[in-house]
């Protein structure tokens, strides 16, 4: 489900913030990853693969205009 925003009618995209652990190397430190996908379940789906992942935050992708 992809929500859209009421001005534009454009799909909403979020940037989704997890702290990941390598599957392959756990010993490792957690660190940052960042994805763009419109929910969370999308997001995960990109880098559960490799990682194993918890939920940091969301924040949503602004459009630029140029003039």
């Amino acid at each position: 489900m992809t929500t859209k925003n009421d001005i534009t009618q454009t799909p909403t995209v979020y940037y989704w913030l997890f702290l990941a652990v390598s599957r392959t190397d756990a010993p490792k430190l957690p660190h940052r990853k960042a994805v763009i996908a419109a929910n969370e379940q999308a997001a995960r789906k990109l880098l559960s693969d490799k990682f194993i992942l918890f939920f940091a935050g969301r924040l949503p992708v602004l459009e630029v205009t140029h003039a």
